[in-house]
């Protein structure tokens, strides 16, 4: 807002009968858009710096990715028709955003969560500070969206309850992850002696190769991101909810698998290669994130291009 605007906005009613003076101050505003740019750019960088400066985990680039999602729906929906909050709302969403960031220092001693102080947090008072920063300027339509990431660290927080029932939850999908793996291997000419969960086969350096898929390969946790992204790309663009998105949808599930198939097969691959230790173990911690990102990047560019209507790459002219 500039000095212009608050000059015209700001008025006194002077009555004589009564010999009081009102004066009206605006309610803070400004436009969506420039507000959601500089939002997007300060809470983005600050993520990757936070990603860049601690151990990096899959779970990180996971928020990443997630945030980066959230900001794409806070941008396309601060071009569109905006609502306003009433006093109260705003009122009540700023107390909310304050609280959220306040909780997020806590919430490790209150065994919330655990220690040390990760994405999860970060994510709970980047969220609350979202909310302060648009009920501020009152802008209804942006409140659910920022609040999306940090709902799905409340919903994380069952997290627990997940590892204690991870092996009978996952149980279905460890077979078929075994059965796909090896039928891919031996189409490219690595045989394998398959025991139950593992298959072994031998490495070009003449060593054996096992490996065990367990309940942390059954792609269980990327499909559960898949999940959370797609919840909050429709939350932020349900005029993209129709019949053909939920089968986009849907193959996106089947995608996500794949990419952890893949995952499991490059592992091998370079055990086959360079023998069972070195490269594989390499390749073991960062092949997963890497399919992963590049699979939701691709995926996501595609349904926001064919399903939204969002141009990324305008054509030159001439």
């Amino acid at each position: 807002m500039t000095i212009r605007d608050v000059k015209r906005s700001l008025w006194m009613l002077v009555s004589r009968s009564g010999q009081k003076t009102m004066v009206t101050i605006p309610q803070p505003g400004g436009d969506p858009y420039t507000i959601a740019k500089i939002w997007t750019v300060i809470s983005i960088a600050s993520l990757a710096l936070f990603v860049v400066f601690l151990p990096p985990t899959y779970f990180e680039l996971d928020a990443l990715g997630i945030w980066i999602l959230t900001s794409l729906g806070i941008l396309y929906l601060s071009r569109k028709k905006m609502e306003s909050l009433l006093p109260r709302e705003r009122t009540a969403i700023i107390a909310v955003g304050a609280g959220l960031a306040a909780f997020s220092f806590i919430s490790i001693p209150v065994r919330f969560t655990h220690p040390p102080y990760s994405i999860g947090e970060y994510t709970l008072f980047l969220s609350g500070i979202g909310l302060v920063v648009f009920g501020l300027f009152r802008l209804r339509s942006l409140v659910l969206p920022v609040a999306l990431p940090s709902i799905a660290v409340v919903g994380f927080s069952g997290y627990e309850f997940f590892l204690r029932n991870q092996d009978w939850i996952t149980a279905p999908l460890v077979p078929v992850t075994t059965t796909l793996s090896v039928t891919i291997l031996k189409v490219i000419g690595i045989n394998s002696i398959v025991n139950n969960n593992i298959f072994t086969f031998l490495s070009q350096t003449g060593s054996p190769i096992s490996l065990t898929i367990v309940s942390d390969c059954s792609g269980i946790m990327s499909l559960g991101t898949f999940t959370i992204a797609a919840i909050i790309v429709l939350a932020n663009f349900p005029q993209a909810i129709s019949r053909m998105s939920m089968v986009w949808i849907f193959m996106g599930y089947v995608g996500t698998y794949g990419a952890n198939i893949l995952r499991i097969v490059l592992i091998a691959v370079s055990g086959y290669y360079f023998g069972p230790v070195g490269v594989i173990e390499k390749v073991h911690v960062n092949i997963g994130w890497i399919v992963f990102s590049l699979w939701m990047i691709v995926f996501w560019y595609y349904f926001f291009s064919r399903r939204v209507g969002v141009i990324f790459f305008r054509p030159k002219n001439g």
